[in-house]
């Protein structure tokens, strides 16, 4: 198996930091979720892309504090809420996207899924723990992020299913069932 990474650049990790400090609101698209702190600063997240090999593409969380009037015109600026007051946890999650064999088999990976389609390869994504034994090709990425106030309200922030976009998710199973499938049982 051939193992690659594209994850969170020092700078977003920089930038994701600066969420944990009190938040003015944040306006949401489904290709950029955006942050403006109290002090004005603005902080969006989006997904970002890297050809990995010929025909294996790997997508991750980027942060980024440009300007987005663009991206952003005519979005409503959210309340902050419990993101006001700062002391904000900022988590991010490791995620893999994998190729499996081009072997026209009729074999199915971990997740269940055959591992190729009238012999053509196909792309997977999920967490490293559900890596198949029979990938070709990995790369590890930064696929999520979960934001948490001290008051318990979280969203969750990831890669979407269509590329380039964003995914927001607000509701508290949902969240809770993503952090059981990356491993937090207490969630």
């Amino acid at each position: 198996m051939r193992e690659y990474r594209f994850q969170a650049s020092d700078e977003t990790v920089a930038l994701l930091r600066l969420l944990r400090g009190p938040w003015s609101g944040f306006r949401v698209t489904d290709r950029v979720f955006a942050v403006t702190l109290l002090d004005g600063t603005v902080v969006s997240l989006r997904v970002g892309a890297a050809d990995i090999e010929d025909a294996f593409e790997a997508f991750r969380i980027e942060a980024g504090s440009e300007p987005l009037e663009l991206a952003l015109r005519g979005v409503p600026m959210e309340s902050a809420g419990d993101f006001a007051n700062g002391g904000n946890d900022v988590v991010l999650f490791t995620g893999a996207t994998w190729s499996e064999s081009a072997s026209p088999s009729a074999s199915t990976s971990a997740s269940g899924l055959p591992s190729s389609l009238n012999g053509s390869a196909m792309a997977l994504s999920g967490h490293p723990g559900q890596l198949s034994e029979t990938a070709e090709v990995v790369c590890l990425t930064t696929d999520a992020v979960v934001l948490a106030a001290p008051s318990g309200r979280g969203m969750l922030v990831r890669t979407g299913v269509a590329p380039y976009s964003v995914d927001t998710i607000y509701d508290r199973d949902e969240i809770a069932r993503f952090l059981r499938e990356r491993g937090y049982a207490d969630a």
